[in-house]
């Protein structure tokens, strides 16, 4: 049964587990310590090997909690989001966490913009100990700087509406390293965004960060593999097309950055020179600087 309260809706938040003893209390406390009320909590543990079944289990009592064999992030979120009740989604890595007025402020903006499908903040980046790192103001909602530009704009703590995510069909489960790019992309066939510019949450760097670690061959092939099924959607609209070929030039690039990153320095210079022929213009840009000095800094 889902809450269907309009002037206070359910939100539902879904926190993915797979080994996360060290954060995952202080993402939940992060959650359990909103100003917003009602929130529903639902913690996915994801086949763990250490000692997060047994830390869920013992404050079980403060959130839901659904266990499977390890199946990835995207069929986690996916299971969470499907036991569900919110009118409002959400979901927070393991090891990030919200600040405390983060929901009532996201909310809000919802509940005045009923054209609005998804809100999403501005953020802080932290290290593995809690210091604060940098913030970063994310881009405000552009159609051509999601999809032209390949940008995944909403970071942590995006909330959308359940319609929404009913309609693209959740988390791609076979993409295990950008499925929220993907989604996103899904979802703006669906209607806007809004940028929330204030920092509501936190993204936290460690050694054990997936966002900046090496990448299989398979994991960096994902932004083409995105890319081409987001332009072969049957409800595309024919206006999109006019940015597939930069569209594809920057998945090129995202995907020759990861190999490079991963050590695969001659697949980094074969999608770099194909992005170049698809569009020139997509190499002339801040991103490809970014890439080759994340690279060559390693």
């Amino acid at each position: 049964m889902h809450n269907k309260d309009v002037s206070n809706p359910l939100v539902s938040l879904v926190i993915p587990a797979y080994n996360a003893e060290k954060y995952i209390m202080t993402a939940i406390d992060s959650i359990l310590q909103q100003t917003y009320s009602p929130i529903e909590l639902i913690v996915v543990n994801d086949g763990s090997t250490d000692n997060t079944e047994q830390l869920l289990t013992s404050h079980q009592d403060k959130f839901k909690v659904f266990s499977q064999k390890n199946l990835g992030q995207s069929a986690a979120m996916n299971l969470g989001w499907e036991q569900s009740s919110g009118s409002i989604l959400g979901y927070l890595s393991a090891d990030d966490r919200l600040h405390p007025k983060a929901i009532s402020i996201l909310v809000a903006q919802l509940l005045v913009r009923p054209e609005i499908i998804m809100v999403y903040p501005d953020f802080c980046i932290i290290d593995e100990n809690a210091n604060y790192v940098r913030s970063i103001k994310v881009k405000d909602y552009d159609l051509q700087s999601i999809i032209a530009d390949f940008n995944c704009l909403p970071g942590p703590g995006a909330l959308f509406r359940r319609e929404a995510w009913a309609s693209v069909g959740g988390w791609n489960t076979k993409l295990h390293s950008i499925p929220d790019v993907d989604f996103y992309l899904r979802l703006c066939l669906h209607g806007s965004f809004l940028r929330v510019p204030k920092a509501l949450a936190d993204f936290r760097v460690h050694s054990g960060s997936t966002t900046y670690s090496p990448s299989s061959v398979a994991k960096a092939d994902e932004p083409l593999m995105v890319v081409q099924g987001f332009f072969s959607h049957k409800n595309l609209p024919s206006s999109f097309l006019k940015w597939r070929k930069r569209s594809i030039a920057n998945a090129l690039m995202l995907s020759g950055f990861m190999h490079g990153y991963s050590g695969r320095y001659m697949k980094f210079i074969a999608r770099m020179v194909k992005a170049g022929f698809m569009s020139p213009s997509a190499l002339m840009t801040r991103k490809m600087v970014s890439y080759f000095m994340r690279i060559f800094r390693r």
